[in-house]
């Protein structure tokens, strides 16, 4: 099990740092503390290819001038085309340095994204404080664990956008890839998000696989329509599906001083023959 840290970018007032943790499977998962981003996940093929497994940017320009929020920790309130409420100042979260601790054993390594905002500070009023716990462990499963306190009652419909390429090239459809929610067969989205109750999913490509559960109330899928030949990913021009997110839903969830937002998500990847 190992944790690395470098540098990304210097900036006049902060320094925003890249985190990889890594098993001893070789799956590695990388945040960048800026939105507190998820801009790598990988995991060796059987012929030792180790491709970049969701969407992420080479530079920290892209990925302030590139649409979609990709990898982002977003929220309080997020819709479903990345929609914040008109008011929302550095919109949402995605925007601010997060803080970060890391902690390893044997058999796990974790990294902990913190924010503390003043009132009004995301655009909703009181202030918030946000935990978002990484953990990978030796089975290949990264667990996703968040807590949310706030000092004013507020909607609270946080996710982390992570479009999943298991195709591991950015210029490749994902629409051949199988989709089941809770072990029912489900057809990909080609425009419109499919909204499910279900708690469970997977994704089944070539060469890679994940499942994922959830604590939330239910899923939404999507896979990226408003990507196109514009945007590009770690130097690869993209096209629409080159994605699939699999978000979980958190409904009309009312954040309250006594009602902190808690929420967990364990994702797995495996590796197919």
């Amino acid at each position: 099990m190992q944790i690395e840290s470098a540098t990304f970018v210097r900036l006049r007032d902060d320094n925003i740092t890249q985190y990889t943790l890594t098993n001893d499977a070789g799956m590695s998962l990388s945040f960048l503390t800026f939105g507190a981003r998820v801009s790598r996940v990988r995991l060796p093929d059987r012929d030792g290819h180790n491709p970049n497994l969701t969407l992420g940017y080479i530079t920290f320009q892209d990925y302030i001038n590139e649409p979609g929020l990709f990898g982002a920790t977003v929220g309080p309130v997020f819709g479903s085309q990345g929609d914040l409420p008109e008011n929302s100042g550095r919109t949402g979260w995605q925007n601010w340095n997060w803080q970060a601790a890391t902690a390893q054993d044997d058999t796990h390594v974790q990294l902990r994204l913190t924010l503390n905002l003043p009132d009004g500070a995301d655009g909703l009023p009181g202030q918030r404080r946000i935990s978002v716990l990484h953990t990978l462990d030796q089975d290949n499963h990264w667990t996703i664990d968040w807590h949310v306190e706030t000092t004013a009652a507020i909607p609270c419909r946080p996710l982390i956008n992570i479009p999943f390429v298991l195709t591991g090239d950015p210029a490749q459809t994902v629409m051949s890839q199988k989709l089941r929610l809770d072990a029912e067969r489900v057809a990909l989205p080609t425009d419109r998000p499919v909204r499910s109750e279900s708690q469970t999913a997977s994704l089944i490509g070539k060469k890679w696989s994940l499942s994922l559960e959830t604590d939330a109330k239910g899923l939404e899928v999507t896979t990226f329509p408003e990507v196109g030949e514009t945007n590009c990913f770690n130097g690869i021009l993209g096209q629409p599906h080159v994605a699939v997110g699999i978000r979980p839903q958190n409904g009309n969830f009312m954040m309250t001083p006594d009602r902190p937002f808690d929420r967990q998500t364990i994702i797995t990847l495996h590796r197919l023959q």
